[in-house]
């Protein structure tokens, strides 16, 4: 009897010691498992003892498979703990002591309404919320049938734990140099969609991928197993799009994140995304759009013509006309189209928390006129102007350049770590904004080296109201922090400074131009004023020439005396395809200085 008793363990031990002899501890499957960095240097980005079996589990995934194995043996409710790791032992030939168990809550999370397929979902960038600009990366678990909507879908969200009203400035420096700790939470996707799409006014991309159901089974279990694992926040690396990334490359291998840039941005992902293979087919099966709230009111609003549009303002200020002739006199599609307008922007003030009280007039006076036509919308919109993230311009550049200054030339070469300005494409971004994260360039010139610009951070958003509609539109600002040489105001002039400006802008030409005007502050070594501090009026235009082609152009007066009264500013760039373009400059001060770029966008 105690030789049969034992048989079990000895057949295990022989199956586990072939096994090891061939590494099973360094398959890339069991190190994804542990979320190991790699076999060299196998220590798990996760920092929760609590994940691991082994003590020495965090550093040593050979240690964890034994401590994992030995757990299997002896406690059959450690399969509810880590079923992914059960299923892919099983899998491996691996038999275990202990029967299998029926786990209650993960059947519960996982099988009462059934997990079918996975999606990765990119919400667009923020401008208003620093920890929001490059757009946010979600996993999404879809349960939805003919029967149950998609918003009841789960959504696995990856990011740090911060605290309620935290600075800004705090967030970055903190995020940049791993102060939170972060973790995996699921929702219903519902909530993530109202935050995103209805509260900040982001535009949701859907990307379906072509998994089988093992494969979903197998993700699945994974997430049951590190919901609750606590991770070191990075804000330029070990971020969503990084963590979420590693996620799925548990199926697909390193599509995602195999030679990554020190720096990883959801974009990055979800362009490697769109060109990944899995079982000999394209990884991507279907890409979804989802408007924001304030996308569907533009939607709505360009769908009216000029005098109805008009007509609905009028309403906006008068509910009373929706009972006069000028309404009521209108076929019932216009009186259905004009509504329906209202309605969207009824809801967008109400998210924004403006004229409260007149918004709730005006809603029951929408409502009261609506009963009396016929049932059915009116208007419907299918096909939006959006494109999805994956094209997009790359985020980071490399470039070289030829620049003129009084007749002489100089060679130079920049870096830009991320991720756009007002010259880019607009693609799965804020339109009229700038976003640009440690842009240097270094120039040769008479055999000499010099620095010309270190921007540590740039970042501009114009704001303009896109309709002529109340509220619409916002303050424009702009902050920039970092080091430049002057040479259009004499060889010499350089400046190290932190710049900070707000004004307003308005946009001209069917949404195609915009003028804006800011006031700007300036502190730091301001050689080219020999001043500390400083402050400025600037004009500007932006518009798109033809197609793609963008004109940038500005005029800058310095309060205290320079030089030269005003600084002139022109940049044109002619988009060659989505990693290339050529730029054309031109600034003026007391001298005049020319460049002519080549960018190469990378990610």
């Amino acid at each position: 009897m105690t030789t049969i008793k034992y048989l079990p363990a000895l057949a295990l031990f022989a199956t586990f010691s072939s096994y090891s002899s061939s590494s099973l501890s360094e398959h890339p499957t069991w190190l994804k498992l542990g979320h190991y960095k790699n076999a060299s240097a196998p220590q798990s980005y996760i920092e929760s003892d609590s994940f691991f079996i082994s003590k020495n589990g965090k550093n040593n995934p050979s240690s964890e498979l034994k401590a994992t194995i030995d757990a299997f043996n002896k406690d059959a409710q450690m399969q509810c703990k880590y079923p992914a790791r059960y299923q892919w032992l099983l899998s491996q030939g691996l038999e275990f002591s202990e029967p299998k168990v029926e786990c209650i809550e993960l059947i519960e999370w996982r099988d009462k309404q059934p997990i079918h397929s996975v999606s990765l979902v990119f919400a667009s960038g923020y401008m208003s919320n620093p920890a929001s600009l490059y757009g946010h990366m979600l996993l999404k678990l879809n349960r939805s049938t003919p029967e149950h909507n998609k918003l009841l879908d789960y959504s696995l969200n990856y990011g740090a734990l911060v605290p309620d009203n935290e600075n800004g400035l705090v967030y970055i420096t903190k995020g940049l140099f791993g102060g939170y700790e972060a973790g995996f939470s699921d929702q219903l996707f519902y909530r993530h969609q109202h935050n995103y799409g209805e509260i900040e006014l982001r535009d949701i991309w859907e990307y379906k991928l072509n998994f089988s159901q093992e494969d979903v089974l197998f993700l699945t279990n994974h997430l049951w197993e590190i919901m609750g694992a606590k991770y070191s926040y990075y804000f330029a690396d070990e971020n969503c799009a990084f963590h979420i990334a590693r996620v799925v490359e548990l199926i697909i291998g390193e599509q995602l994140t195999n030679e990554l840039s020190p720096w990883v941005i959801p974009a990055t992902i979800f362009s490697r995304l769109n060109s990944a293979q899995y079982n000999n087919e394209k990884l991507v099966k279907q890409i979804e759009f989802t408007p924001s709230r304030s996308s569907v009111f533009h939607q709505y609003e360009n769908n009216l013509s000029a005098k109805d549009s008009k007509l609905a303002l009028a309403i906006y200020h008068s509910q009373n006309i929706l009972f006069e002739p000028t309404f009521t006199n209108l076929d019932v599609v216009t009186k259905k189209r004009i509504i329906e307008t209202l309605f969207e922007f009824v809801q967008l003030q109400q998210i924004k928390k403006y004229d409260v009280e007149h918004i709730e007039k005006l809603k029951k006076a929408l409502i009261k006129a609506r009963l009396v036509l016929p049932p059915g919308k009116e208007t419907s919109f299918i096909n939006y102007d959006k494109h999805a993230p994956h094209s997009a311009q790359k985020p980071s550049n490399i470039s070289i350049s030829s620049t003129v200054y009084k007749n002489e030339q100089s060679l130079n070469l920049g870096f830009r770590l991320s991720y756009f300005d007002s010259l880019a494409s607009d693609i799965a971004r804020v339109p009229y904004s700038n976003l640009e994260m440690l842009d240097v360039e270094v120039a040769l010139f008479d055999s000499q080296l010099y620095l010309e610009k270190l921007h540590l951070l740039d970042l501009e958003s114009f704001n303009p109201a896109y309709s002529q509609w109340p509220n619409e539109g916002g303050w424009a600002w702009q902050i920039n922090v970092g080091y430049e040489r002057n040479r259009s105001q004499c060889f010499s002039c350089s400046s190290t400074f932190a710049m900070a400006g707000v004004g307003k802008s308005w946009l001209l030409n069917a949404n195609q131009s915009l003028v804006y005007g800011m006031i700007n502050g300036y502190a730091g070594e301001l050689q080219s004023t020999q001043q500390w501090l400083d402050a400025s009026i600037e004009l500007g235009f932006l518009t798109t020439v033809t197609s793609n082609l963008k004109l940038r152009t500005s005029i800058e007066k310095f309060y205290h005396q320079q030089l030269s009264g005003i600084a002139t500013n022109i940049e044109l760039s002619v988009p060659i395809n989505q990693d290339f373009d050529i730029r054309f400059g031109y600034k003026h001060a007391t001298e005049f200085q020319w460049q002519l770029k080549l960018n190469f966008y990378w990610d």
